[in-house]
């Protein structure tokens, strides 16, 4: 009798975990976006079995490297996601497709653990994360008791099924988010396409008449862009646009949104900020590029760019789209007070390699 007992207490408490497991299911399976996704799988595993540090490790190159940008800029993930090379990973987990527990020299698994839970934790159940049979990313619980993840005396059935759930609904919002990250971004650079400045400048003009607060776009293009294509090639071009696009995006990453509007043509927007404010920004990008000319190949192309911008308080335009032709007008006319002077660096380089 007490053997029938036992087997049915076990049962019963089979069925409860079973049931946990379903809850976070059913909490991941409909959702689009990966921050959301991301945040709530690690919650609900947080508050379904009370462990108290989960994370998810993703690989940082394809196919997930065009969700690095918005999950890294999320406060909320800080401490849910890392970005991993996936030979770490690798390392780590060997050829195993099954959950691994470590509670026994973690310094092994360091560059797979955020640094504020380093100290902290002595047991980790680490499960492989794989889309179409490829390693993506690592599922990860830990607590700071050493025997929670004891490889000796613990069972991984129903961690590795997790994982398997868990691989499923990362795919698909892995391919949602690509086939809108390629709708909504330039395929060369990675910025935001003038679909999408059309878009936010819409949005964003219309609160800065009703909140009266500023409002400011630039334009920024590449002096002599067409003679650096002709003279050293399309590839070369492309470099230099991608060149400038990265530095675009480090000065703008924090202060508002960087665009690609055609060809040489780049555009960034700063809600909130002043006229001076943009202009100061456009010059500490001019300045760098100056600074620190494009190794391309064995050589050092020299980039100067021109900048116009324009502002809401700066010139009463009357919608966003004459916001944009106040700030295009001004950058052709810096351009053409300049053609004598500044270009010339470029022109002299590119004259010595024809």
């Amino acid at each position: 009798m007490h053997d029938i007992n036992e087997l049915i207490e076990n049962v019963r408490h089979n069925e409860q975990i079973a049931l946990k497991f379903f809850e976070i299911e059913r909490c991941i399976l409909s959702i689009g976006r990966c921050d959301q996704f991301v945040s709530t799988l690690t919650r609900e595993v947080q508050k379904q079995f009370n462990v108290p540090y989960v994370w998810v490790n993703l690989i940082n190159e394809a196919p997930l490297s065009h969700l690095m940008e918005a999950l890294e800029k999320s406060s909320d993930l800080r401490d849910r996601v890392l970005f991993t090379r996936r030979r770490a990973m690798i390392d780590i987990i060997k050829a195993s497709s099954r959950t691994v527990l470590v509670n026994d020299d973690l310094s092994q698994c360091d560059e797979i653990i955020p640094s504020v839970y380093r100290d902290i934790i002595s047991s980790v159940a680490i499960s492989p994360l794989t889309i179409d049979g490829e390693l993506v990313g690592l599922f990860c619980q830990a607590d700071s008791d050493s025997t929670r993840y004891d490889a000796a005396t613990k069972d991984t059935f129903l961690l590795d099924q997790l994982a398997i759930k868990i691989s499923i609904c990362l795919s698909n919002v892995t391919a949602r988010e690509k086939l809108e990250y390629l709708a909504t971004r330039d395929p060369l650079t990675g910025l935001l396409n003038r679909r999408q400045l059309e878009l936010m400048l819409d949005r964003e003009f219309a609160r800065s008449q009703q909140q009266k607060r500023d409002l400011t776009v630039v334009f920024i293009d590449c002096d002599g862009f067409k003679s650096i294509n002709d003279t050293l090639g399309h590839n070369c071009g492309d470099e230099v646009l991608e060149y400038i696009a990265k530095r675009l995006l480090k000065y703008v990453h924090k202060q508002g949104l960087a665009f690609r509007f055609a060809g040489d043509e780049f555009v960034f927007v700063t809600p909130g900020k002043s006229y001076d404010d943009a202009l100061l920004i456009a010059e500490s990008i001019h300045d760098y590029l100056q600074s620190n000319p494009l190794r391309y190949k064995s050589n050092h192309v020299p980039i100067t760019i021109s900048y116009g911008g324009a502002s809401v308080m700066e010139d009463m335009p009357t919608n966003y789209k004459h916001l944009l032709k106040i700030a295009d007008e001004r950058l052709y006319s810096y351009k053409n007070n300049r053609k004598r002077s500044v270009p010339t660096k470029v022109f002299k380089f590119l004259n010595r390699m024809r």
